[in-house]
């Protein structure tokens, strides 16, 4: 079988590096796809796929792919591949995959139904004989994958996920995932040249799988356990010409790794798994503080994975903002990457990220977020997320004081001159003082306001009598209204004007005929005749005359009088 369809599934948002690695491996024609990647080849690349591929979780082999319209034709298809040509029926085996049809109401059913359609041809090609089910550690795996009507079942050649490494042995409580840490690594744009550190290695995953990545040795060296052993297509030959292929001993970088914890028992655990791995000393190992880290070169790249904050009472805003810190104070000329699914305590890293790509560690989902600081200027790419297809610009969290140009005394003194002598030319404008300029004129124009002093309006004039004019000329102005901030002033009462008399003139209520006068000295004799009666005899006369007009007349004069005199005593 030389043109199998292999398909290799990987991590979510890995679909591209996945593809840039086999390119690597020589294999140019290679197709995306949902969480995987396809090609074609031979038994031989489905070999070396899995031996050397770090970013893959599985290989898979098409066997037949086909349309259903029902359940029962599901079972139907299953039973007419031949599956004691793919394996000897003394092998376990399982049935697993994802479905995403509505033809089936549970997501399970599809897997019992091929189960039992290749334990239904076993017995009746094998004498009633059948293999038996496995589902934790089977020998042989099949991946059934179903969308809408159509479905594809594949050889999963690989049989456990392929972050499966074999080097691991101990771990912590929340391990990184090694195909996720390799990811990370290329993601990083690490060129395998410059000083990596990892300041929160845990159990070392990160730093393990960077020391290989390195000196080219394969992923999967120390593992032993591959599915497409147990079938009967296995070639050994090609088997051992694929593990001779790429590097199996440790050597020197020429660049530092330094992988460090405070947890000395996680330090531990490390150093057992590098050893399970032939790296050597490549990796350097040491307990220490993340936040008490310095740079040992002008520039590399850090890969933090730090607590996540998902334990009971745990809190981490704290340590991701003097993890910020130590990237602006310890790490210019760094990239520093951090991984976390607390996106709050992201925030408080107090630096803005150039790259953001979502990525899963298990089943949580995580951020990814590059931190670039620049040596000499501190300023940091501030960009969007790229997935957002915006285009990175650099933006400085910090600018240099510009010093100010102090401009020659020569031409200052120059300039002063000029704007002294436009400034009668030029009034500046004040929003908060109102100007009124009053055009030359023979006549001046007159406002309501004249007598005060200054103009309260420029659209309302009103011509004065000329005894008023007479009497601005005389009175000096007492009252000044200041128009340029203008306040709430408490107007004073003044004294009734009494006309002209007070510069000996007649006032013009008093000009009346004689008879007027008269008669106003004959109400005034009765006004105090009345005032000189008892209060009792005024009673008894205004009960008498209270029906007679000629009363009320005569006291409304009376109210008259007594106003006026009250006048012209003021």
């Amino acid at each position: 079988m030389k043109d199998l369809v292999i398909t290799v599934k990987t991590l979510f948002g890995f679909e591209d590096i996945l593809k840039e690695e086999l390119n690597e491996l020589g294999y140019d024609k290679v197709e995306t796809l949902n969480r995987a990647v396809q090609l074609n080849g031979d038994w031989e690349d489905v070999y070396r796929l899995n031996y050397h591929c770090r970013l893959a979780i599985s290989v898979l082999v098409k066997v037949k792919s086909f349309t259903i319209h029902k359940e029962e034709d599901l079972y139907k298809q299953a039973k007419k591949i031949d599956w004691p040509a793919y394996f000897d029926v003394k092998k376990t085996f399982a049935v697993k995959g994802a479905v995403f049809s509505t033809i089936f109401t549970h997501t399970q059913y599809p897997f019992l139904v091929v189960k039992d359609a290749i334990a239904d041809v076993f017995r009746e090609k094998c004498d009633d004989v059948r293999p038996d089910v496995n589902l934790k550690s089977p020998q042989v795996m099949f991946d059934v994958y179903i969308k809408d009507r159509n479905v594809v079942i594949s050889l999963n050649t690989s049989g456990v996920p392929l972050f499966q490494r074999g080097y691991r042995q101990e771990v912590g409580e929340a391990p990184m995932n090694e195909v996720l840490a390799a990811g990370i690594l290329r993601m990083s744009g690490w060129d395998r040249k410059s000083t990596l550190i990892d300041p929160m290695c845990g159990s070392g995953t990160i730093a393990i799988e960077a020391a290989l990545w390195a000196a080219n040795i394969p992923a999967m060296i120390e593992r032993n356990h591959f599915a497409f052993k147990n079938f009967k297509s296995f070639d050994a030959e090609a088997w051992e010409k694929v593990k001779a292929e790429g590097n199996s001993r440790p050597i020197k970088l020429g660049f530092d790794i330094l992988a460090s914890d405070e947890d000395g028992e996680m330090v531990k655990k490390a150093r057992r798994n590098s050893r399970m791995a032939p790296i050597g000393n490549m990796v350097t190992w040491d307990v220490k503080d993340a936040l008490e880290l310095e740079a040992p070169d002008d520039k590399g790249i850090l890969i933090c994975n730090p607590p996540y904050g998902e334990r009971m009472g745990e809190e981490v805003e704290e340590l991701y903002t003097r993890l910020g810190d130590l990237f602006k104070q310890k790490f210019l000329g760094y990239d520093c990457w951090v991984v976390s699914s607390n996106t709050d305590a992201l925030k408080h890293i107090g630096l803005r990220p150039s790259r953001k790509i979502k990525v899963f560690n298990g089943n949580l989902e995580c951020s990814l977020r590059q931190f670039q600081v620049f040596a000499g200027s501190k300023k940091y790419d501030n960009s969007e997320d790229e997935a957002d297809g915006v285009i990175p610009k650099p933006r400085g969290v910090r600018r240099e004081n510009r010093k100010k140009i102090e401009k020659p005394v020569e031409e200052t003194t120059l300039q002063s001159e000029k704007e002294s002598e436009n400034e009668v030319e030029k009034k500046e404008y004040n929003p908060t003082r109102r100007v009124i300029e009053t055009p030359a004129s023979e006549k001046p124009r007159k406002s309501a306001a004249s007598r005060y002093g200054s103009a309260k309006s420029a659209y309302l004039p009103v011509e004065d009598n000329k005894e008023e004019e007479t009497e601005d000329a005389v009175k000096p102005h007492e009252d000044k209204v200041e128009e340029e901030t203008p306040k709430k002033t408490v107007k004073q009462e003044r004294k009734p004007r009494l006309g002209a008399s007070k510069y000996g003139q007649t006032p013009k209520f008093l000009k009346r005929t004689q008879s007027d006068e008269e008669t106003i000295e004959e109400s005034s004799k009765e006004v105090e005749e009345i005032q000189s009666e008892s209060i009792s005899d005024k009673v008894e006369r205004d009960a008498q005359d209270s029906s007679s007009d000629s009363s009320e007349e005569e006291m409304s004069l009376k109210d008259k009088i007594a106003e006026m005199k009250r006048k012209r005593e003021e």
